[in-house]
């Protein structure tokens, strides 16, 4: 497979896949690989840019191929740019159309980039291993062990009960710890019974590093959880304006 050149992309008429939108940067040409065989290319219009690629149709398949560029193409760009994320699949009939929206659309966009300047989105996920919670709550708390005519049943449920204690509250010891470090923080309901935090932060650039410090310097306190640190990503989590590309050019939400 041939990939287009940028110059043979520009000329293409038809559909364009939108992966981003930043503010205008004066001559700035995203110089990468789109979806199939084109390269990516501007689109301006009053002060703001989309970072499209053509593509041979207003759909397109949610292959593992096409959401690795798509994600590919979004981190290149947060690389050099503060990035109002787009979802993936966003197709515009024409490159007049993604103009068409970026006029009509210009104050919510703006007021996105402006929200989301200099900053980017951080994961955290954290899980627990139960039975090692539980051995360390027992050694702890005397009282919690089964005593030997205590039903199981009723073990059961005072050890979960005490289970769920601690983790509220360490999650809250947690959550109080990186605040401080973050512009803002949205939480996803948990996904399976041993995952705790489901959480995304908005961090300003400057203070990834610190971030990332934090997580470790907590992580290496326990041996009970488990922490999953991502990012940095596109402020998907943090961005209200949602691009409607067939009942209009904008929605909010």
């Amino acid at each position: 497979m041939t990939t287009k050149t940028q110059a043979e992309s520009l000329r293409e008429p038809g559909p364009r896949y939108v992966y981003a939108i930043v503010r205008e940067d004066d001559g700035w040409e995203p110089d990468l690989a789109g979806l199939g065989t084109s390269r990516v290319h501007a689109v301006r219009e009053g002060g703001l840019l989309a970072v499209v690629s053509a593509v041979a149709g207003l759909r397109v398949a949610p292959t593992r191929a096409h959401l690795l560029s798509h994600q590919r193409v979004t981190e290149a760009v947060l690389r050099e740019h503060t990035v109002m994320p787009v979802a993936f699949g966003t197709v515009l009939p024409s490159e007049e159309r993604v103009r068409e929206l970026l006029r009509t659309a210009h104050a919510p966009l703006t007021q996105a980039l402006t929200a989301l300047e200099g900053r980017v989105e951080l994961g955290l996920k954290v899980h627990f291993h139960r039975d090692a919670l539980a051995r360390q709550l027992e050694e702890e708390t005397p009282e919690l062990v089964r005593g030997p005519s205590e039903p199981e049943e009723e073990h059961e449920q005072r050890l979960e009960a005490a289970l769920l204690e601690r983790t509220r509250r360490d999650m809250d010891v947690l959550r109080d710890g990186l605040r401080p470090l973050a512009a803002a923080m949205q939480e996803a309901a948990p996904l399976g019974e041993r995952m705790l935090l489901n959480a995304a932060f908005l961090v300003d650039r400057a203070r990834v590093a610190a971030f990332e410090a934090r997580v470790k310097a907590l992580a290496a306190r326990t041996e009970v959880y488990a922490f999953r640190f991502t990012g940095p990503w596109p402020a998907y989590s943090f961005v209200d304006v949602r691009l409607d590309v067939e009942t209009g050019p904008v929605a909010t939400h």
